[in-house]
């Protein structure tokens, strides 16, 4: 007979197995399975942390649930660095405290699997998306939209997974409540993007603070603080590949373009409406930038300073920004261009 859907609730009554139907009550008091809606509340805050790993055979946490939700009042969190949280439900929504493991996809994924939408909403929880992209079997695992709201997010890599540690997010919102940047922080840890087409995220940025070392494919800034390139906020390099940016839209805010990059990171194309574009730090690596076509207009500054000499802007409009150079700099004027 055809699994009815229907609401389980963590219990925990008996240990902390995700895969013990004791530990569960509501309509049926057994192991959630595809299509249902799991609920974690303030009933019990002890956090499931076996059962649900992509290593378990026969963990349910792989099934396609149709929600997963930590409500307001739950403390616990779920999984650990080691066992995360193994699912691709349709929409998971963590509105409680604690520390949050979650792994979209096993090992072995024969097909792609993907959580189609992720709320985060507490700021005092700390949130870890991992994925298994299986460049080599070409599936991918990706978190679709991410949303922000209040909390620590990780977009972190999975260490297990040998194939690839890319972690897929496709869409990616820092949109802190009441606009306080303090409500919104996060780090991407290795890369975010899909390693299988090598597309890449796109980041919406209302405010908040985003350090990353991952190209971005759209990225539109209306505040808050950005540190591309994670030398500057956390004082240890980090080498990577591929910092490029193919569309920045930039009203407010700091941008630190710091990226380093073993190749010759790249903007393709940039629009500062306002705000600080920056490249002037004394932590920033001496690695050649680019930046294909920028228009900046006024109330914004750009700000190229950064005493190497190894920044390259090809194509530059100049609609009222303030722009610093460095001395002795060479300067194109073009006059009477479109």
């Amino acid at each position: 007979m055809a699994h009815a859907a229907q609401v389980c609730y963590w219990d925990g009554s008996t240990d902390t197995d995700f895969a013990t139907d004791a530990n569960w009550t509501g309509t049926a008091a057994e192991v959630p399975e595809a299509d249902d809606e799991v609920i974690f509340d303030s009933r019990q805050c002890t956090k499931p942390t076996t059962g649900m790993a992509d290593s378990e055979s026969g963990a349910s946490a792989r099934c396609t649930f149709d929600l997963v939700h930590f409500k307001e009042g739950y403390t616990g969190g779920i999984g650990t660095a080691a066992l995360p949280f193994c699912c691709a439900p349709d929409k998971i929504i963590i509105e409680g405290t604690g520390t949050y493991y979650i792994l979209c996809g096993k090992d072995d994924q024969t097909t792609d699997a993907d959580v189609d939408v992720v709320i985060i909403n507490n700021p005092s929880a700390i949130v870890y998306l991992y994925s298994n992209a299986n460049v080599a079997a070409g599936n991918l695992c990706e978190f679709t939209k991410v949303y922000l709201v209040a909390g620590t997010l990780h977009v972190a890599f999975y260490d297990p997974d040998t194939v690839d540690q890319g972690c897929y997010v496709k869409d990616l919102y820092l949109v802190p409540r009441h606009n306080d940047p303090s409500n919104a922080l996060c780090y991407i840890e290795k890369d975010a993007y899909d390693c299988v087409s090598s597309v890449a995220t796109n980041i919406y940025m209302g405010n908040g603070t985003l350090v990353t070392d991952s190209m971005v494919g759209t990225f539109v800034m209306q505040g808050g603080t950005v540190y591309y390139g994670s030398e500057k906020y956390i004082g240890t390099a980090v080498t990577e590949a591929d910092m490029d940016i193919a569309l920045l839209r930039m009203s407010a805010g700091t941008f630190y373009w710091l990226p380093d990059d073993t190749g010759t990171p790249t903007i393709t194309l940039a629009y500062i409406f306002g705000g600080t574009f920056t490249c002037d730090d004394a932590i920033s690596p001496d690695i050649a930038k680019t930046i294909t076509t920028i228009s900046a207009f006024t109330g914004a500054t750009l700000d190229f300073r950064n005493n190497k000499g190894n920044i390259t802007v090809t194509n530059l409009y100049n609609h009222g920004a303030v722009i610093e150079t460095d001395k002795g700099v060479k300067v194109g004027i073009t006059y009477n261009q479109p």
